[in-house]
């Protein structure tokens, strides 16, 4: 054999990298199975593209419909269509003047929003607030702050001053004529303001410019009038001038002054926006003092809203805490016999307190325990939780047996005699607190047939005489009627039921002490 051929053969059998060849593969792919693979490459690549040219067809559809969608909105929410500058302004200028027929008006309408609190009436308050002028000096302040104007400003201000003056005046001599009114809940609602109060007066002050400065005008201003509610906490604040209860005077009058604060921030922004024509000085000087007056009235202004604003937002969500806490309470005790009678919630930046009633035996230190849990759940830690509870005289009786064994006979006597006339004395309390429950019992009796009958409104009801204290002048003994309202009546309609049912309610015991309350936490019985 010639082993040249067998090298040569063997370097022949080696791949060539030069020219591609490679070596023979067993493998190696039939020609059917590289036409199936290209066919499916092919397929793939097809897929690929009509995938991309849906997703091309997509984005431009996507594009083409939010451009749609925020032409609709802008050409929708635009507020620069229709606005009369002009007319805006000459109209709020107008409307700032408290002379002749706008201060008659004026009169009117405080003795029509008096007559509608002392009575309690909704619907003779509302009459009122619809032909109050008292928007216009307060449109005038925002105008004024965002035109630099401190002419108008002063003007402004000086009018919604004589208008506080005559609104205070009158309904305080108003007061001072008739009879002592109930205090109803249309007074008590004007005696402080809430985060809805605030929402509202913004939300109205913005309603009242935007419609005030179109050139068609509408009714929104009416409305306005009456969401904002201006004219019954001044006549709140003449109640309490004229009856010298001060809380319902700076209660009322603060509430005032927020809503008077976030009707004029909503125009004062509106005239910002809209640009409207700024009063310009000849002398740079004097534009520069007139602004710097007005930054500095803006500040003096906002900044104690501001702050009145975050006090009444934690006030806000400290009540709703410590609702859900309540709630959480009574659940507790639905299985044991310690029932609440009794809640109230005192918001105080300082130190809030969350007071409860509670009737039954006495509070065991587990239940202790699981409440303070729920105090840190619902973030209450620094809330004074004042428990009134029964006594426990087991307790009692065994410090008083503790107490026995270090004293004489002689002194165990006297001691023992001490005791039982105290218990002796509370015995006598006690059968006079029985001998009115019992009362209390007899006159449900007699007028529970009655009360459903005449209010179907009523699901359940609850009659005790409670005996009340303002810790000056001892205790008054007051027949109270406690009623759950069916959850179908809304705020207005059980408003005016309760005051019906007061009324008949002291008719029929005869007695004009008696009042009527709304126990919120009063549930059904589990069964």
């Amino acid at each position: 054999m010639n082993p040249t051929n067998n090298n040569d053969r063997d370097h022949a059998e080696e791949p060539n990298e030069e020219n591609g060849s490679t070596p023979f593969n067993e493998e190696e792919e039939t020609p059917e199975e590289k036409t199936r693979r290209e066919a499916d490459e092919a397929e793939e690549e097809a897929r690929k593209e009509e995938a991309d040219k849906a997703a091309g067809r997509s984005q431009r559809a996507f594009r083409v419909f939010t451009a749609n969608a925020l032409n609709f909105f802008r050409h929708t929410l635009s507020l620069k269509e229709g606005v009369d500058k002009k007319a805006t302004v000459e109209g709020i200028e107008r409307d700032v003047e408290f002379r002749g027929h706008a201060a008659w008006i004026l009169v009117f309408s405080v003795l029509i929003a008096s007559i509608g609190l002392s009575v309690g009436n909704t619907a003779v308050i509302i009459g009122a607030m619809l032909i109050s002028p008292l928007m216009g000096p307060i449109l005038g302040i925002g105008l004024a702050a965002g035109t630099n104007d401190l002419p108008m400003l002063k003007r402004s201000m000086a009018n919604l001053f004589i208008a506080i003056f005559i609104s205070v005046l009158i309904s305080a001599l108003y007061f001072l004529i008739i009879p002592m009114p109930e205090i109803n809940l249309e007074l008590q609602d004007r005696k402080q303001a809430t985060l809805l109060a605030i929402a509202i007066a913004l939300f109205g002050g913005a309603a009242g410019i935007i419609a005030g400065s179109r050139r068609y005008k509408s009714n929104v201003v009416p409305g306005v009038a009456i969401a904002t509610a201006l004219m019954p906490p001044l006549c709140t604040v003449g109640f309490g001038l004229a009856t010298l209860q001060w809380d319902y005077f700076f209660g009322a009058a603060y509430l005032f002054f927020i809503n008077s604060v976030f009707i004029a921030l909503p125009t004062y922004f509106y005239i910002r926006y809209m640009r409207f024509p700024v009063k310009k000085f000849i002398d740079p000087k004097v534009e520069r003092r007139i602004r710097w007056r007005i930054s500095i009235f803006l500040i003096i202004t906002v900044v104690p809203s501001g702050y009145i604003f975050y006090n009444v937002l934690q006030k806000s969500f400290f009540h709703g805490r410590a609702q859900s806490f309540l709630q959480e309470v009574e659940l507790s005790l639905s299985d044991r016999s310690t029932t609440l009678i009794s809640e109230r919630i005192v918001y105080d930046v300082d130190t809030p307190s969350i007071k409860i009633a509670l009737m039954g035996d006495p509070l065991t230190p587990d239940l202790r325990d699981h409440w303070k849990d729920l105090q840190q759940r619902y973030e209450l830690e620094d809330c004074n939780l004042d428990i009134r509870e029964p006594r426990d005289f087991g307790t009692e009786i065994a410090k008083l047996r503790e107490q026995s064994r270090e004293l004489s006979e002689g002194q165990v006597k006297e001691f023992y005699l001490r005791e039982l006339d105290d218990r002796n004395r509370e015995l006598d309390s006690l059968e006079q607190v029985l001998s009115t429950y019992q009362e209390g019992s007899q006159q449900l009796d007699e007028i529970a047939g009655e009360i459903k009958m005449l209010f179907p409104g009523i699901e359940r009801a609850a009659f005790a005489f409670l005996e009340e204290t303002d810790f000056t002048n001892g205790t008054d003994t007051i027949p109270t009627l406690l009623v759950k309202w069916t959850p179908e009546l809304d705020k207005r309609e059980r408003k005016e039921s309760e005051a019906k049912l007061t009324e008949w309610l002291r008719i029929r015991i005869r007695n004009q002490e008696a009042r009527v309350m709304h126990y919120a936490g009063y549930e059904d019985d589990e069964q």
